[in-house]
């Protein structure tokens, strides 16, 4: 297994309309945001609008998750989802979103070839979590609290990347209370 730590003051933000974003990884690792020349990316962003129109992602699939404040997804013609604190939503990047509410919310974007899923963690000091390594690349990203993996120590804003060789899981032990985002991405 190899992890690679990507401190959080290594991240790239660029603005937008609403807010900013906040790339996390991106790849392959010469990937474009802008030209959408990536398989998957992974981001926070915040929305400081109280109402917004998504970007179109032509032949992209999204999976966002709120990690602070309260957001309605509006999908034009398909559904309306109401997300909390770590709610997500699988929706199409082609498609007409609208949404309500000012929110910082995490991001998973796979291309045709890549899928994955995200999934929320909250520990308590002294705590530790087996995560179970299934796909090809994985990813921690700290939300809040210190988290020790490996010997590297991980604080809010931190991502740790996975490639599995090996191992099937890793074990991530918790210095101060908080939440984790656990990724795993599959592609060909």
């Amino acid at each position: 297994m190899k992890t690679i730590l990507l401190k959080a003051t290594t991240s790239k933000t660029i603005a937008w309309a609403n807010g900013t974003s906040t790339e996390l990884f991106i790849f392959p690792e010469d990937g474009d945001f802008l030209t959408r020349d990536f398989l998957f990316r992974i981001s926070t962003a915040t929305v400081e609008a109280e109402t917004s129109t998504f970007s179109f992602f032509e032949g992209i699939e999204r999976t966002l998750m709120v990690l602070e404040g309260n957001l309605v997804l509006e999908h034009v013609g398909r559904y309306t989802k109401e997300l909390k604190t770590f709610d997500q939503d699988c929706f199409s990047g082609e498609w007409d979103t609208k949404s309500k509410g000012k929110v910082k919310d995490f991001n998973l974007m796979c291309k045709k070839g890549a899928s994955g899923s995200v999934q929320h963690f909250l520990l308590s000091p002294k705590e530790s979590k087996q995560l179970e390594l299934i796909g090809a690349m994985s990813f921690v990203y700290v939300q809040s609290g210190i988290y020790n993996c490996r010997g590297e120590v991980l604080t809010p804003g931190d991502t740790l990347q996975i490639q599995k060789v090996v191992e099937t899981d890793i074990e991530i032990i918790c210095l101060e209370k908080g939440d984790l985002i656990f990724v795993e991405v599959e592609f060909d």
